[in-house]
């Protein structure tokens, strides 16, 4: 008797599509169409994490940026990619991303809303509460 293979569904994916581990030279000089894609990118120099970045329109444009004429030229060599379903959410993976892993390329940390520090709403909570008397 066969049994029916379970149907993994595609919905409520973040992450459609991923690369990981490519070099970059490879990459960039290799034959074919541009890819397009919204995501986040992560440029390795010797498997740690250098940058983190986003990509809005064409990857390989961004990598060649990089690879060749900004002040990243020369400080990466491999790099993954992480192609994101809801393009609301980009900006927030990247901020997460950023302030997890802190990499050395970025200038600028992400942001979040201020509205939404649960630091800040704990400290006011904590002000408005009377000392109690031991």
């Amino acid at each position: 008797m066969k049994t029916k293979k379970k149907r993994v569904s595609d919905k409520n994916r973040l992450v459609k599509k991923f690369w990981e581990n490519l070099p970059a030279a490879a990459y960039l000089k290799a034959p074919g169409r541009k890819q397009r894609g919204r995501g986040i990118y992560v440029l390795y120099s010797k498997e740690k994490p250098y940058y983190i970045g986003l990509s809005k329109k064409s990857l390989r444009q961004r990598l060649r940026g990089h690879f060749l004429r900004d002040r990243h030229k020369g400080k990466w060599d491999t790099f993954c990619f992480y192609r994101i379903g809801k393009t609301r959410y980009i900006k927030d993976v990247e901020s997460l991303l950023l302030r997890v892993f802190r990499p050395p390329g970025n200038k600028v940390a992400g942001k979040f809303a201020r509205k939404y520090n649960l630091a800040k709403k704990r400290r006011v909570h904590t002000k408005k509460r009377k000392a109690r008397p031991y």
